[in-house]
């Protein structure tokens, strides 16, 4: 047996949910409002209006299929760098890998940058960057806006690694 949601929470269910999202976003601490992604389904009534329903659903899916494989940029990404040798810690690089919903960086990679073309691997580390923060606002998704630590890197046994640093 399923219980259905009475028409009149509709509007204030979804104020709630624009308020909160919209809070979560603003909290990065850049001052600037985002614009709210489109819904990912329309909401017609496929009994109601059939036509419309069928539209919906097909622009959906050209969108979907518009959109960049956020895995397979992450998959080249991680290629890129999976190599950490380098022969001095100049070689060493902090970079943000990600972007989570509130804004910043999911997290950071150590990069040796040793044999490797450094402007084409920025640039495809900022194509998954940029890919993962629109796939984040198409879908909606919410974090726990807490802001992730830029740590150092150090050279360890000849390979790039970060400081954990564990703080009390």
């Amino acid at each position: 047996m399923s219980k259905r949601i009475p028409r009149k929470l509709f509007p204030l269910l979804l104020a709630t949910a624009a308020l909160t999202l919209s809070a979560c976003q603003q909290a990065a601490g850049t001052g600037e409002a985002r614009v709210a992604p489109a819904p990912l389904v329309e909401a017609i009534d496929p009994q109601r209006d059939p036509i419309k329903a069928t539209q919906a659903r097909k622009q959906l899916m050209s969108q979907i299929e518009q959109v960049a494989d956020v895995n397979e940029l992450r998959r080249e990404v991680l290629a890129l760098i999976a190599d950490k040798s380098a022969d001095n810690v100049q070689q060493c690089l902090v970079l943000p890998l990600g972007h989570k919903p509130c804004g910043g960086p999911a997290e950071y990679v150590a990069v040796s940058t040793k044999g490797k073309d450094q402007a084409a691997l920025l640039k495809k580390l900022e194509a998954y960057n940029q890919a993962a923060e629109a796939e984040n606002l198409r879908l909606g998704r919410m974090s726990d806006c807490a802001v992730v630590p830029k740590p150092q890197v150090q050279l360890v046994n000849g390979q790039c690694t970060l400081v954990n640093e564990v703080t009390y």
